[in-house]
C-alpha cells in the first residue's frame, strides 16, 4: 500500500499521522491482522516510506514489525518474484494508540532547553541551516542538533542500512548517548522515521520518541522561535 494513504490534514497542518482507529482499518483492508509478523519494504528512492510504514505499525500497538534491509532491489536480486496480486481478506487488525513513541507540539515547546533532553533534526544540512525556502518559515528548533539521514545508509543502495558499528560511530559523533531523551523530527516526520528505527531498534537507545507535526507544524506557528545557521553543526 501507498504510505501517502496514512496521512492527511489536521487542524490546518498537512500530512499528518490519521489517527489510529483509521490506520488499523486501513491496515487491515490490506489483509494486516493483530497475529501477523509485519514486513515492510519499498522501492526506488523511498526507503521513507518503508520507515513510516513501520513507525505507523508500532504507532498503533502492533508487536511484530520489521523493515526489510536492501529494500525490493536487495530482495529480487536472488529471490523469486511474481507480478501477481496477492489474495487477502480484510482482517481484524487492533488499534491500540501507542503514545509513549511520540511527542506532540505541547509537549515539543515543554522540553525544549531541559536538561538531558536532545532534539535531533534528521533532515539535510541545507534544510536545518533554513537555506531550503519550503516551509512557512525556515530552520531547525532552537538547540536541535543537525544529523541528515542519508549519512545512515549504504550509499550504493539507499534501502541499505550501514553496519551497527559504523552507524554507532556517526551518532556519537553527533554526542547521542543512551542516558538522554532523544526527541527526533524532520519536515514531516518520514526522515525522522528512520532515525527512530535506528537509534531505537538497531542501536538500542531506550529514549527516542518523533515529533510527529515535525516543521511543518512547527513552522506554521509564529510565536515559536527558530534558529537558522550552522547551529550545532559548528559545535559537533
Amino acid at each position: 500500500m501507498a504510505d501517502a494513504t496514512l496521512r492527511g490534514p489536521l487542524n490546518g497542518v498537512p500530512v499528518q499521522y490519521l489517527p489510529p482507529e483509521t490506520l488499523a482499518q486501513l491496515l487491515s483492508r490490506a489483509g494486516v491482522k493483530d497475529s501477523d509478523r509485519v514486513v515492510v519494504y519499498s522501492d526506488k528512492d523511498n526507503v521513507l516510506g518503508a520507515t513510516m510504514t513501520a513507525y505507523v505499525l508500532e504507532r498503533i500497538g502492533h508487536p511484530n514489525v520489521m523493515v526489510m534491509d536492501g529494500g525490493w532491489s536487495a530482495y529480487k536480486a536472488t529471490q523469486p518474484t511474481t507480478q501477481e496480486y496477492p489474495k487477502y481478506t480484510t482482517s481484524k487488525l487492533t488499534a491500540r494508540d501507542n503514545q509513549s513513541i511520540r511527542v506532540t507540539l505541547n509537549d515539543v515547546t515543554n522540553l525544549m532547553n531541559r536538561k538531558g533532553v536532545k532534539f535531533v533534526d534528521a533532515r539535510p544540512e541545507k534544510a536545518y541551516r533554513g537555506e531550503v525556502k519550503t516551509w512557512m518559515r525556515n530552520g531547525h528548533i532552537p538547540g536541535a542538533i543537525s544529523s541528515d539521514w542519508h549519512q545512515l545508509m549504504d550509499p550504493a543502495n539507499p534501502h541499505k542500512f550501514k553496519s551497527i558499528n559504523e552507524m554507532q560511530q556517526i551518532v556519537q559523533q553527533k554526542k547521542l548517548d543512551k542516558s538522554q531523551d532523544i526527541v527526533l523530527y524532520c519536515g514531516t516526520s518520514r526522515e525522522a522515521s528512520l532515525e527512530y528505527m535506528v537509534l531505537k531498534h538497531m542501536l538500542g537507545y531506550p529514549k527516542v520518541r518523533l515529533y510527529e507535526g515535525s516543521w511543518t507544524e512547527y513552522s506554521s506557528h509564529p510565536e515559536l522561535k527558530v534558529e537558522t545557521g550552522a547551529g550545532q553543526l559548528a559545535r559537533q
